[in-house]
């Protein structure tokens, strides 16, 4: 049992079931749930490999603590689904719990921290606790010593997408073709029809998976949703004498990030200039003084960076364009008006933290199950009274 490659569609062995555009996380894991729920998928790419975007330049985090009870809920079961991954596929995803620390160096920043835990635990995350003082620093003793509160949850941490992706394709039934764009879905007469570089195909079922094509995708057959575009930047580098197993850390004052990594670290610098853009591209510019300032802005929080800067010995930055919404929420449902057609895409640059239980929630909707939290009508219902998620990158608020 395991996903079978084509060059064409001309050596598929039966007509997919549902089709999927994009071979992203997302992707791969709607088509790991439509196959273990007796589907046959096809997943359809356009680069000649799966998951080579966001999927890969990213920090691999995954974390629960979030703002809103939903965004909560979906990251808390996706973090469980990696962590149980070799029950589901027979391989290990590399989950490490180590922990993610928000952390501030000012009162009015900590208690903020200390309220959204509580929000959290309301919420049911009833793992989240708020350090301060001595159980902070015994924690995190690199902490810096003006640091004076934060929100923790040890059951965060990362995972290894390569793994991840060789377990889902090792583990399921579907149909996977590479090298094909996609130029047009059109839903007529019951099924919906994809017509693509390498040919033209239909399904019953075709779930849009694909996050920075989605938007011109969507605009063709006249539909309309608040979506942009937006950049990520990654940073790793080498370098010795990070402690092992350090927490995950956000400074929740500058907004920027680090995780430990194989042979050094990833770390992502606080936001200086427009994250939104304006054309689709695979690969977003990059700031060229980014290490710079990352190093500038994880290292009052964490300042052992200080002293590691000088010792770094290589690394490389990448980017990415990400897709995302009105509410910073993906959107993960049936397109109205249009029979057949499924989103799950717009995660933020966050699918790795919520693919799985989106992809879950997604095919369970496509067999009869119960609706979820994240349609994309939700736009169209009750626009006004949208609230947006203020720890990601959102329309609704002043951030572009």
């Amino acid at each position: 049992m395991s996903a079978e490659f084509h060059s064409d569609f001309a050596t598929l062995a039966r007509k997919p079931d549902a089709i999927i555009v994009g071979g992203g996380i997302a992707g791969l894991t709607s088509a790991w749930f439509l196959a273990h729920a007796g589907l046959r998928p096809l997943v359809v790419e356009r680069l000649p490999a799966v998951s080579m975007l966001a999927s890969r330049r990213s920090g691999e985090g995954v974390r629960a603590q979030w703002e809103k009870p939903e965004n909560i809920e979906i990251a808390r079961r996706s973090i469980e689904f990696y962590r149980d991954f070799s029950e589901h596929t027979g391989h290990d995803s590399g989950y490490r719990p180590v922990g993610y620390l928000y952390a501030s160096r000012t009162e009015a920043g900590a208690e903020g921290l200390r309220q959204r835990v509580s929000r959290q635990q309301a919420a049911g995350l009833d793992d989240v606790v708020y350090l301060k003082g001595d159980d902070l620093r015994k924690k995190v003793p690199t902490i810096a010593p003006d640091a004076v509160g934060a929100g923790f949850r040890q059951a965060d941490g990362v995972i290894d997408i390569a793994r991840v992706v060789r377990g889902l394709l090792a583990s399921a039934d579907f149909d996977v073709v590479t090298g094909a764009d996609v130029l047009d879905i059109r839903p007529t007469a019951g099924r919906v029809v994809v017509k693509t570089s390498l040919g033209t195909l239909d399904a019953p079922k075709v779930v849009l998976s694909s996050a920075a094509r989605a938007p011109a995708m969507l605009e063709a057959l006249g539909i309309s949703l608040p979506l942009r575009l937006s950049r990520s930047t990654i940073q790793y580098v080498e370098v010795e004498g990070i402690p092992a197993g350090h927490t995950a850390v956000m400074d929740a004052d500058l907004g920027s990030f680090w995780r430990v990594d194989t042979g050094g670290a990833r770390m992502t610098a606080s936001f200086r200039t427009t994250l939104l853009l304006d054309q689709f591209t695979d690969d977003p510019a990059v700031d060229p003084d980014y290490l710079k300032v990352a190093i500038e802005t994880v290292s009052p929080m964490i300042p052992m960076w200080k002293d590691l800067a000088p010792k770094i010995t290589g690394g490389h930055v990448r980017t990415g364009s990400l897709l995302v919404s009105g509410d910073g929420g993906p959107l993960i449902g049936p397109v109205d008006g249009f029979e057949g057609l499924y989103l799950n895409t717009a995660y933020g640059g966050h699918g790795l933290m919520a693919a799985p239980e989106g992809a879950r929630t997604l095919v369970g909707m496509m067999t009869g199950g119960p609706s979820g939290d994240f349609l994309p009508s939700r736009f169209s219902d009750d626009p006004a009274g949208l609230v947006p998620e203020p720890m990601t990158v959102n329309l609704l608020s002043d951030q572009g």
